[in-house]
């Protein structure tokens, strides 16, 4: 028998039990248990007892839990206990909640850990979708017992802090300048400044109020306010006083509200009971829902429900599209040697140089740590190889030269702009003598003289030589690549506005929040596409970036936020119109063709009649991301034909299952779920429509085998072949790596 079973059990015992004391005292009927009975007030439940689901969620249950096997078997086994003793125990109080809360924390830093190490991977996905699963509930319960264990006044001083802050920040900046005015002791005395000082460094909140008020209105200007005190009382100092008393005296005015604790508690209960719903249907009405119940809290609790807003937004106001690319594959994305020959003509310390050059280049990228944008420098590293003749009156002097260079331009990118700096060059140069010839060359002892002076007048003006060579390299290469550089940017950000940005307003496809960041390795972009009446994503997935590679984290609310924006609900369609209308509004997006339902090969077909969907007027698809498989919900009737009474709308699930074979990427779907919105009376009815429905399905989505490589070829000598080397499902996220 379980824990939670044994809890239960013991649960039933004692009621039986108390429901036999409870007649036996009745029956004596004494007049002090009447009063007692009378008088008594039903016990309040203790912290999350009534705001935590009685039932224990499926995601973290013992059977949920029962998925680790071999040597996670009794730990899987132990955590699911500790977790039924935060659901269902009895007669745990405040502290023991909270000694609960943190013993489930410790075993998610196991989770944790063992998730980021290579030995473990084969249970990974399992261990992952338990992770995910478990964190966001322990972080809301946790969140939860915080705010219904706040002390009022304790949370309205921790709200005042910051706007507190700001009038003791624009006090002291108004002293110091007035400390410099003549008479400016007697103003600091007429705004109260050391009263208010007081004030301040006490803490106080609407104790403050009416001196802040008082002074609020002494430093703003009537119609009876002189000129000359008018400019003064208009100065940036004063006026930033009174912006921050302003802000301190409204906001006290809201903290000092009082708290219904019995409401506060219900709205809990309504905000929890609400993420549960979403959790298992995935609906926009059910995440509506959460949105509501969340923006009630908000104005409800005594902390403006701050702790709360903080486990919402790690889970479910989250970043829903993650990407991570290595610096090694950004540069090789980029990088590509260019060679360019050409002749020499020049002058040179009194010498008419004449030859030709041959010129390599290649452009890297080279990430600098950045936490809020892009940052990194275009590296142009080179070669100049040159054979020349100088010539003079003296002497013919033959050179060889290698120079070595390097050009670094930095670029940065904000979230909406690229931009480039300066660049800079440095410059290694080599000059190498290959031969000097003058008019007493082969002369019998004076020629050989002749050549060694001209040797050794070369020897002397090597340095200036190779200074004036530098000096050319630089003045070569430094105006190109800043115009190169430049003229790129400005095409990117054209493009980004006018092709990327464009198409996704057009589509409601506009993220709602960015993040961009980069460290020495690799590139960060984190996106969020989320309305005001959907959720979003929560921690990113535990993933490895391929060294040479990216990798791409979807999450199921990006899938399905995006799957609303192209308003399937309420039509009618076959599964090519469906495909057909997803695969165009890809293509219009990237604005490059892709045919998704091109394969290497498939199940048979051809022959099969195709499905037509009905579909109802929300929800008609939703995706589920877990356990190693992408679940697709499918809320629809079937058309049938002319003649038969159409199916009506029915529960759909389809588990599609994705693994990398040699150079193929196999999809496959497993056993599909059929289950009625509304039974039918005969229940032999309804297994003759889920037979028709899974035929039909099952022939909409045979098994397919994909080219797992891609080819970048535009604008490229040499294409760049990319593969995707892993996919995985799990924890509500969808993790393609590619290298």
């Amino acid at each position: 028998m379980t824990e939670r079973h044994l809890f239960q059990a013991t649960f039933k015992s004692k009621r039986r039990w108390l429901a036999l004391c409870g007649t036996s005292v009745l029956a004596l009927g004494t007049t002090l248990v009447s009063w007692a009975l009378d008088d008594a007030k039903p016990a309040q439940p203790a912290g999350l007892r009534g705001v935590l689901p009685a039932e224990i969620p499926a995601a973290v249950n013992d059977e949920a839990f029962g998925a680790l096997d071999g040597n996670w078997k009794e730990w899987g086994e132990t955590t699911a206990a500790e977790v039924a003793k935060l659901y269902s125990a009895e007669g745990l109080d405040v502290a023991a909640q909270r000694q609960q809360l943190e013993v489930l924390k410790r075993k998610l830093l196991t989770m944790e850990t063992s998730l980021k190490d290579a030995r473990y991977r084969s249970i990974h996905e399992s261990l992952g979708s338990l992770y995910a699963a478990l964190n966001r509930r322990v972080t809301i319960a946790e969140a939860v017992l915080d705010t219904l264990t706040l002390d009022p006044q304790q949370a309205a001083s921790e709200r005042l802090d910051g706007p507190r802050q700001e009038v003791a920040k624009s006090l002291k900046e108004l002293e110091t300048e007035l400390n410099t005015v003549k008479n400016g002791q007697a103003w600091l005395s007429y705004v109260r400044s050391a009263e208010i000082t007081k004030l301040v460094s006490d803490k106080k909140g609407s104790e403050a109020v009416p001196v802040l008020k008082a002074v609020h209105q002494k430093l703003l200007p009537s119609e009876a306010t002189s000129p000359e005190l008018r400019t003064f009382l208009d100065g940036a100092k004063f006026v930033a006083l009174r912006q921050s008393l302003d802000n301190f005296t409204t906001l006290a005015a809201t903290v000092d509200q009082p708290i219904n604790p019995e409401k506060l508690r219900a709205e809990l209960v309504t905000l929890v009971s609400s993420v549960e719903k979403f959790e298992q249907s995935q609906s926009t009405t059910d995440a509506a829902a959460v949105r509501k119940s969340f923006e009630t809290i908000r104005k409800s609790s005594p902390d403006q429900g701050n702790r709360i807003a903080a486990a919402m937004a790690t889970h479910y106001f989250n970043f829903n599209l993650r990407v991570v690319a290595s610096e090694k594959f950004l540069s090789k994305l980029i990088g590509e040697s260019t060679t360019k020959q050409g002749p020499v003509r020049d002058q040179v310390l009194g010498a008419n140089v004449s030859g030709n050059q041959t010129t390599t280049v290649k452009v890297g990228i080279d990430l600098k740590p950045n936490n809020n944008g892009i940052r990194l420098n275009l590296v142009l590293d080179g070669v100049a190889q040159s054979n020349t003749v100088g010539v003079t009156s003296e002497a013919n002097v033959y050179t060889s030269g290698h120079h070595v260079f390097k050009a670094s331009k930095p670029v940065t990118f904000d979230g909406d702009k690229f931009a480039a700096g300066a660049a800079e060059v440095s410059v290694w140069p080599s000059n190498t003598t290959t031969g000097v010839s003058t008019k007493y060359s082969g002369m019998f002892l004076f020629g050989g003289i002749a050549d060694s002076i001209a040797r050794d007048e070369v020897a002397k003006r090597r340095g200036q030589s190779e200074a004036i060579a530098a000096d050319r390299v630089r003045s070569k290469v430094l105006p190109e690549f800043n115009q190169d550089v430049d003229s790129k940017i400005g095409d990117l950000n054209k493009d980004l506005e006018e092709k990327v940005n464009a198409k996704l307003r057009e589509k409601d496809l506009m993220p709602s929040a960015t993040n961009y960041r980069t460290t020495e390795d690799d590139l960060r972009a984190n996106l969020r596409l989320m309305a005001d009446r959907e959720l979003a994503g929560g921690d990113g997935p535990f993933v490895t970036v391929p060294s040479t590679g990216f990798v791409v984290a979807l999450h199921e609310s990006l899938l399905n936020n995006s799957l609303d924006r192209l308003k399937f609900a309420g039509r009618t369609m076959t599964d090519k119109e469906l495909a057909g209308e997803i695969e165009k509004s890809f293509s219009d997006l990237l604005g490059r063709p892709i045919n998704a339902t091109q394969k290497i090969e498939s199940a048979a077909e051809g022959t099969k009649e195709p499905a037509t969907f009905i579909f109802p007027d929300k929800d008609p698809i939703r995706i589920r991301l877990n356990n190693g498989q992408l679940t697709l919900a499918i809320r629809a009737g079937l058309k049938q034909k002319a003649g038969e009474d159409d199916i009506p709308t029915q529960e759909i699930t389809v588990p599609l299952m994705f693994r990398v074979e040699g150079t193929e990427l196999v999809i496959e779907s497993g056993d599909i779920g059929v289950a009625p919105v509304d039974p039918p009376a005969n229940a032999a009815i309804q297994i003759t429509r889920g037979s028709v429905v899974r035929t039909k399905v099952k022939n909409a989505l045979p098994t397919r085998k994909f080219d797992r490589f891609i080819s970048i070829d535009k604008n490229r000598q040499t294409p760049i072949q990319l593969g995707v080397a892993q996919v995985k499902a799990t924890g509500g996220w969808l993790s393609l790596a590619f290298e």
